[in-house]
């Protein structure tokens, strides 16, 4: 029968760490901090206490001897204060053990000597039994419950023993390695930062002890600095507030961790300053302005150095994000209360508000959201919350809005908020989840209500932004990345996000009746004469908006490419992946195309994109099953082709210029094949495992890898109307020996062989190359022959038109050469695709 356990069978590890004696070394080290700078212990209860200024505390003989020696003290009192944390924690790991150990041997003392609570009734020992028989029920039951809670018991003490070593051990290490960033960071992570490791190591160490009463004395301290006169900040001031930005960086390391949230205290913290800022700048006069809103002018009238300016600045700009985070455990109500009032409009808070006061508000917020992103202050990727992003992006699309400046508080002359824009909509866009809710009318304007996605992207896209469209573009910029997110709930909202924009901004009914066109004529038309457009469309106006859009349709080209049913525009948001997500109409397809060919980095980018997507599909020919799958890709890809061409061709009908269209298209295929033949080179050569992902994944990839190297700059489109000047006459527009569709079969059969290549098993090899036509390849440094790249075919041996050329090598001799080559099989497959491609293009673009 099993054993009974006793007293001796919980195994609990002994512990000889002195703590009494690591508690006095502590202090040891600690009472050296203050003699190292020359005073005595009351400098360590200051410097444990609260923010100060190391220099403000070393005594005025050390400072007599210059900054050299303060220096040296100062990486003395480091080694001291270091010692002092590492021994203090260590002496609260094992007294945290020892603890442990004893309450587990007096509980386990317990449990033995009440037989581990078992009882007659509980074994179920009857009146009638046995004595013997009884007596064994009685001990199984006691063995089966003292084993079980030895397990639970020994397990405990195991981990805890086992926490208790490796706190030694990184003790043992932290003490003999110092202070090192990676020392200092996993101290932190520990939760062991005091003001004195802070107001010695600065934010390395980790963010200090905040909490209400912290933040109300730094409100106190701004207050009073503010009231007087002197332009130089106090050190002790300025040590408060790189605690503020400590938790500010704190703040944005935990949005990376899902559930991570501040502590009370911090919110508190953050709740207690604003509170204290959020005053009238003169009691007597209530339209002094607001202490807070004045910050950045006050700083700049006093001629404050330009890097505090930025960290005071960055400091508060971080703050007032991170107590507006709902995920981080703030909110909108952690906000202060005059920023409630105007922008709780927004949320339904408020029913009504002062729009010169918010006008005021924003003009005051800019620079300190602005300074987050500064080099010094590092809070770049600091979100705010959703309510406060989607709010301050409303507010700012409402000074930009012919729809609000119909109103009267609207139509008084404001300061042009444009030098604002920025650093405004930089914040405020940088909450990926505010955007989405935005773009589907899920966060709704409350004057707008269902038309707030059009009102938004009408408002923020229709003025003609002096940074080219930029701050604005971060409502959008964000869906192409997050297209490709491994997290499906953040790829289904750029999704949606996506078909909104799609959707909206090609929107040709007007139907609500709010504006006088419609969506489509506004985008296509309403910017003015810029260069050679009368009408100019928004890519003209804005590029940096176009661009974007650019980006955003990238992961969804498959959806451009898609037969054309005859129906509307659909969202499934299946969750099958196996199904589609969307469907967009042929309509919505080509003006969206359009929106992205009028602008000069936009259409690059989308048609480097496109030919990038249809040469990646050749580049697998091999695999096409038949000349049906052959067939199939090649209508796919000439609906994409088609769309470009129609794109392309109205931006060229809205220009009042004259030119030849031929050589200008065929100008602009040719570089974007150029651009989508060397990304395609590079993406399969050096991922091939691209080869084996579905090709929506693919074309992520190819993003992701390749996103703004194929630009204007690498593409040297300079032929183009918006460049030059030209553009061509509808009659000109033939397609017949278009030369672009010539490129086109060229980088298709190029990019084949480039593949049959590289597959051992293919039977080609470069030697078979060289014999067909010793013009299709070159030597490397190492005099090693190599197909010459399609680029370099295509740009070296261009036809230049003139009579005089007609005998040169062409891209069209290299493709008759390079079709020789391919397999029968292969070449039919090939043949069938380049046919089918060109046909279906004519038809997708008529």
């Amino acid at each position: 029968m099993p054993s009974i356990p006793t007293a001796a069978s919980l195994n609990v590890p002994e512990s000889k760490a002195d703590v009494p004696s690591l508690r006095e070394g502590a202090t040891e080290f600690e009472s050296k901090s203050g003699t190292i700078i020359g005073r005595g212990g009351d400098v360590m209860a200051q410097m444990n206490a609260t923010a100060v200024e190391f220099t403000e505390l070393v005594s005025e003989q050390l400072r007599s001897k210059g900054a050299e020696s303060i220096e040296a003290a100062r990486k003395a009192m480091e080694g001291s204060v270091w010692g002092s944390a590492v021994t203090g924690k260590w002496a609260d790991a094992a007294e945290t053990y020892q603890q442990l150990a004893a309450n587990y041997t007096a509980l386990w003392s317990e449990a033995v000597s009440s037989g581990f609570g078992v009882t007659a009734e509980s074994a179920g020992v009857t009146g009638g039994m046995p004595g013997d028989v009884a007596s064994r029920v009685m001990d199984n039951a006691m063995a089966e419950a003292g084993a079980e809670r030895l397990a639970g018991m020994q397990g405990v003490v195991n981990a805890a023993y086992e926490t208790y070593k490796a706190e030694a051990k990184t003790a043992g290490s932290h003490l003999k390695q110092g202070p090192t960033p990676a020392n200092l960071k996993a101290l932190a992570a520990g939760g062991t930062t005091t003001w004195a490791l802070f107001n010695v190591f600065g934010a390395k160490a980790g963010v200090p002890p905040l909490d209400g009463a912290e933040g109300k004395r730094l409100a106190e301290a701004m207050v009073d600095y503010l009231a007087g006169k002197d332009g130089d900040i106090p050190p002790a001031l300025l040590a408060k507030i790189k605690a503020l930005l400590s938790l500010g960086l704190h703040a944005q390391d935990l949005q990376g961790q899902p559930g991570k949230q501040l502590a009370p205290a911090q919110l508190d913290f953050l709740e207690q300053l604003f509170k204290g800022m959020d005053i009238p700048w003169n009691d007597n006069d209530p339209n002094a302005g607001n202490l807070l809103y004045m910050l950045p002018a006050w700083l700049k009238d006093r001629e404050v150095p330009a890097g505090d300016q930025s960290l005071i600045l960055g400091a508060f700009g971080g703050g007032l994000l991170a107590a507006s985070n709902e995920k981080l455990g703030g909110g909108f109500g952690r906000l202060p209360e005059s920023l409630r009032n105007t922008l709780g409009y927004y949320t339904g808070k408020v029913d009504d508000f002062s729009v010169p006061e918010l006008h005021d508000q924003l003009i005051g917020l800019a620079p300190m959201l602005g300074a987050t992103d500064d080099k010094g202050v590092g809070l770049g990727r600091l979100q705010g919350g959703k309510e406060f992003s989607a709010s301050l992006t409303l507010a700012v699309s409402d000074f930009y809005s012919d729809v609000m400046a119909r109103r009267p508080a609207y139509s008084v002359p404001y300061t042009d908020l444009e030098q604002y824009v920025p650093d405004l909509l930089g914040a405020s866009t940088r909450n990926h989840e505010a955007n989405y809710e935005l773009l589907t009318g899920k966060f709704q304007h409350p004057d707008l209500g269902k038309d707030t996605p059009e009102y938004l992207v009408r408002s923020l896209f229709g003025h003609q932004w002096k940074d080219d469209g930029k701050a604005a573009a971060g409502l959008i910029d964000w869906i192409g990345t997050d297209a490709g997110s491994k997290d499906q709930a953040t790829a289904d909202r750029a999704t949606e996000a996506a078909y909104a924009l799609f959707t909206t901004v090609t929107d040709r009914d007007n139907a609500s009746g709010i504006w006088k066109e419609s969506a489509y004529d506004f985008f296509t038309d309403s910017y003015g004469k810029i260069g050679s457009f009368e009408k100019a469309p928004i890519g003209a106006a804005n590029g940096a908006i176009t661009y974007s859009m650019a980006k955003a349709a990238v992961p969804y080209l498959d959806y451009f490419a898609e037969t054309d049913t005859g129906g509307k525009d659909q969202l499934f948001m299946s969750k099958d992946p196996r199904a589609a997500d969307m469907y967009l109409s042929q309509q919505t397809r080509e003006d969206f195309v359009e929106l992205i060919m009028g602008g000069d980095a936009s259409r690059d980018k989308f048609g480097a994109e496109v030919y990038r997507n249809v040469l990646l599909d050749a580049h697998y020919a091999d695999g096409w099953k038949d000349t049906e799958e052959a067939n199939d890709e090649a209508m796919r890809t000439g609906r994409l082709m088609g769309l470009l061409d129609t794109g392309f061709q109205r931006v060229f009908d809205d220009a009042n210029v004259d030119a030849n269209a031929r050589t200008t298209e065929s100008t602009q295929h040719a570089n974007w094949a150029r651009a989508g033949a060397a990304a395609v080179k590079e993406v399969v050569t050096e991922l091939p495992f691209v080869r084996g992902l579905g090709r929506g994944t693919q074309q992520i990839i190819r993003q992701v890898a390749e996103s703004f190297k194929w630009t204007p700059g690498v593409s040297q489109s300079y032929d183009l109307i918006w460049e030059k000047g030209v553009a061509p006459k509808p009659e000109d527009f033939d397609r017949k020996g278009d030369p672009s569709y010539e490129q086109f079969n060229f980088a298709v059969t190029h990019t084949v062989i480039e593949q049959q290549l590289k597959d051992a098993n293919s039977g080609l090899t470069i030697e078979d190359v060289r014999k067909t036509d010793a013009r299709l390849v070159e030597q490397d440094a190492n005099g090693k022959w190599q197909l010459r790249s399609a680029a370099e075919l295509m740009e070296l041996n261009e036809p230049s038109g003139k009579a005089a050329d007609k005998g040169m090598y062409t891209y069209s001799d290299a493709e008759r050469q390079l079709h020789r080559l391919l397999e029968d099989k292969l070449k039919t497959k090939v043949d069938k695709f380049n046919d089918t491609f060109n046909n279906q293009r004519k038809d997708t673009g008529s």
